[in-house]
């Protein structure tokens, strides 16, 4: 009986060494195996150069052989490292049942590769492993009767018995005066980390870590209420994932947005049916869509503007509501649109109302609305187009405007009218270098704006 009593006290202080827990049993004779887990120390210093992150995820594999060989076993983990690249981890502690017997069952030596998960980084040098994992092959011999060894205690009798002499008895036995015992996790974590089951007795650091409200996922510095830190994954896309399983038109997955009130405010989000981005506002009862989808889509659903900072090209084709070219040009006082502008014979690169008729520095006239505007606005500019439709101030008192008359400056300021030709060598002529366009519409008397296609000549 004392052989028996020895082993079992020695097969429990190796697992022990091993890094393990010992679970205990209930009342009821149920048991729990120890944890087949080893612990693990070392230093990471990545390949290139640069200082390891607080969290990393490495490979642990057991090979037959210092070099070459396929694995005997792996897994991939996460593990915690200080500012110096040390870190411990658990061999086996991803796995229900920890490392598996038949991996030291041979008694053969075994070796330990360890592999961190970055772009270019080799796997370490293999290690060869101490004896006190082949202690796990005598994980038989870790209960006796079919109980583990915490089950059987030393009792002092001498109370009942006035012998003064210690008996084994089991917590079975003994449940009249010690209750049924409950099972115990393990503690093997790190202040701020969030715990999770690294077997099923034993406790670790999860990715997530929470520093003074912030949670950090993959860091030990969150940068802001919520930090995710991805790693490199060598060229391999990675973020946020997030699935909608519904099918419909009115299905979409993405993220909602509320105010200071708890008022829902605006949802960003992706359409299931079809494949679109959208931004709705719902706040003001509106929405700003960016669709961007099969077709590859950009609608502005509201009105308003778009700023891009740099540099943009168009493969295909620009389409705008209204037909004009426009440009930002600067002008001594205010212009009302449709004012017909010439070149300021007194500034540079400066326009003013018209002055006069037939006035070879015609330049254009100011848009209400451009097709496509170009140069910077500002204080003291106007829109000026050059060409396409626009609607100009036209006076009809020096003549009836028709559709398709040429049309020129005129002596009332800002205001174009129909040209009349002159006879050069027997031929009809318009004076060259005074045509501001083509009426596209007919102002039979008066004052008023017509629309006219700009065509300066």
């Amino acid at each position: 009986m004392p052989f028996v009593i020895a082993r079992v006290v020695l097969v429990f202080l190796s697992l022990v060494v091993a890094g393990t827990v010992s679970a205990q049993s209930t009342a009821q004779s149920t048991t729990t195996s120890v944890p087949r887990v080893v612990r693990v120390a070392g230093v990471f210093a990545p390949a290139n150069g640069l200082p390891p992150s607080p969290v990393e995820t490495v490979t642990l594999a057991i090979y037959a052989d210092e070099t070459g060989g396929a694995p005997l076993w792996q897994e991939t983990q996460y593990v915690t490292l200080d500012d110096a690249g040390r870190y411990t981890v658990l061999l086996g502690a991803t796995q229900p049942d920890g490392l598996p017997l038949d991996i030291f069952a041979s008694g053969e030596g075994r070796w330990l590769g360890r592999r961190f998960e970055r772009a270019g980084e080799p796997e370490q040098a293999r290690v060869n492993l101490p004896s006190v994992p082949y202690a796990l092959k005598a994980a038989d011999a870790d209960t006796l009767g079919g109980r583990p060894p915490s089950a059987y205690a030393l009792v002092n009798t001498s109370a009942a018995s006035g012998s003064g002499t210690a008996s084994l008895r089991t917590a079975a036995a003994d449940t009249q005066t010690s209750g049924s015992v409950a099972p115990a996790a393990a503690s093997d974590g790190t202040t701020n980390y969030l715990s999770k089951y690294l077997t099923s007795t034993v406790l670790g650091n999860s990715a997530l870590y929470e520093s003074g409200g912030r949670v950090g996922i993959n860091t030990a510095t969150p940068a802001d209420y919520l930090h995710i830190r991805f790693s490199d994954t060598g060229g391999v896309f990675t973020g946020l994932a997030v699935q909608n399983l519904g099918g419909g038109a009115s299905s979409y997955s993405g993220t909602l947005f509320y105010d200071q009130n708890g008022a829902l405010a605006q949802f960003q989000g992706f359409n299931n049916s079809t494949h679109e981005y959208r931004i709705n506002n719902i706040a003001t009862g509106g929405s700003i869509n960016f669709m961007i989808g099969t077709n590859s889509k950009l609608q502005i659903a509201n009105s308003g503007n778009v700023t891009v900072a740099g540099n943009m090209t168009v493969n295909g084709n620009i389409g705008a509501k209204y037909q004009d070219v426009a440009e930002w040009v600067d002008t001594p006082s205010p212009l009302d649109a449709g004012t017909v502008v010439i070149v300021d014979p007194t500034e540079p690169n400066r326009v003013l109302a018209s002055p006069k008729a037939y006035d070879t520095r015609v330049a254009g006239a100011v848009s209400a609305q451009p097709g496509l505007l170009l140069g910077e606005p500002s204080a003291g500019k106007a829109m000026v187009a050059q060409s396409g439709r626009v609607r100009v101030k036209a006076d009809a008192t020096h003549g009836a405007i028709t559709i398709g008359d040429l049309l020129v400056t005129s002596p009332t300021p800002g205001y174009a009218m129909v040209s009349k030709p002159v006879k050069v060598g027997g031929q009809q002529m318009h004076r060259p270098g005074t045509l501001l366009g083509k009426a596209l519409e007919a102002l039979p008397s008066g004052k008023g704006e017509i629309l006219v296609l700009l065509t300066l000549q």
